[in-house]
């Protein structure tokens, strides 16, 4: 069955297709589940003032954890159990170093009435580090949804981070015990400005449920022919395709991946057309729009595709930034006053250059850039 497209054939194709299509996109979901911030900049150690504790799980089911340790230099150190199943953390942090550590007692436990998290490790220089969390009655509770800002920090990123923290929650003063010693010193936590859920909070926060995406990690070499099957649709590398019949041509409509509770849609309006049918010198300008789930706000921008000869250019640019879909009047206060929260993907921008031979076989090399 054949669905109109946006776009007329005679307008951006110069031949027939041969009922195949190319995708330059990629999405890549990694293993973490929980992670928790203890911010201590107040009152900071002479090497680190944050430490995040992360939980993910390796391929046998089995708990893993690692601590990324933020220095008051803009470096990182990160300690982590052998065998963690890493996704971008060497991406997305600047300047970072990694180190093994057993962390045989490391504990992150969250249910509907208590949190209890609890990490120690030996850092590079020899001192002992310890961490412990405890927060009761986190009955009334009310958990927010929010795009994790990680995506400020790298200088050279190798992906777009769409970091999904589910069940964010603050720590609240009254009910919550916070530890933080370093080498048999004592840290105060930082605390809270504004009063979230009616009442005095730590800065320290937790996501009880997390959801990982990286989008079009940097890469250089041949794109695979995919044919489509029923529904105009197909699966491949975990990435599910949505495709327009444009009288023979396949046009990208939308890629989605999901994991066990949580799926990531990207829309394209128009449709990417079917790249290596395009005639010389076609250009076409769309918009996309990325979504978790369905109402947890979305990233959107615009794309830019362009044929000269036998080079198509790419380029996606995210510079709508996140549109956070929140009710409570003092989330909407804290993403206005943190712009960061929103404005981070604006400064993103991803190039791909697809160039193709005498046999027309894509050899696609892409890499995304602060701007």
């Amino acid at each position: 069955m054949k669905t109109e497209s946006l776009l007329k054939k005679t307008d951006v194709y110069s031949k027939m297709s041969e009922g195949i299509f190319f995708s330059p996109f990629s999405l890549s979901i990694d293993d973490m589940e929980h992670l928790i911030l203890v911010n201590f900049e107040k009152n900071p150690d002479k090497f680190y003032n944050i430490f995040e504790l992360q939980q993910a799980r390796d391929k046998n089911g089995e708990k893993r954890f690692l601590v990324i340790a933020y220095r008051k230099d803009g470096s990182t150190d990160v300690y982590h159990q052998n065998g963690f199943p890493f996704g971008s953390q060497s991406s997305i942090l600047n300047d970072v170093s990694f180190y093994v550590r057993p962390m045989e007692n490391a504990k992150f436990e969250v249910s509907a009435d208590h949190l209890e998290v609890y990490f120690a490790f030996e850092d590079k220089t020899h001192r002992e580090i310890k961490v412990k969390v405890k927060e009761t009655n986190r009955l009334n509770k009310k958990p927010f949804f929010l795009l994790a800002p990680i995506g400020v920090v790298p200088k050279k990123p190798i992906s777009l981070p769409v970091y999904s923290l589910y069940e964010m929650s603050f720590t609240k003063q009254k009910y919550s015990a916070i530890e933080i010693e370093i080498d048999k010193v004592k840290h105060e936590p930082d605390t809270f400005p504004l009063p979230i859920d009616c009442a005095k909070n730590y800065f320290t926060r937790y996501s009880a449920e997390t959801f990982n995406v990286d989008l079009n990690k940097n890469f250089h070499g041949p794109l695979l022919p995919l044919k489509p099957g029923k529904n105009n649709s197909i699966e491949n590398k975990g990435v599910n395709y949505e495709l327009i019949d444009n009288d023979g041509h396949y046009e990208i409509k939308c890629l989605n991946a999901k994991n066990k509770k949580h799926q990531i849609n990207i829309n394209f309006s128009p449709p990417i057309p079917d790249i290596i049918c395009l005639r010389d010198e076609v250009i076409v300008d769309g918009n996309f729009i990325i979504t978790i789930d369905k109402s947890t706000g979305s990233i959107s921008g615009g794309y830019h595709l362009q044929r000269l000869k036998n080079e198509i250019e790419l380029q996606l640019q995210p510079n709508k930034g996140w549109q956070p879909n929140e009710g409570r009047w003092i989330l909407k206060i804290l993403f206005l006053a943190v712009k960061v929260f929103k404005e981070w993907p604006k400064s993103y921008v991803w190039n791909a250059k697809i160039k193709l031979d005498e046999t027309e076989q894509p050899i696609m090399e892409s890499c995304w850039k602060r701007i």
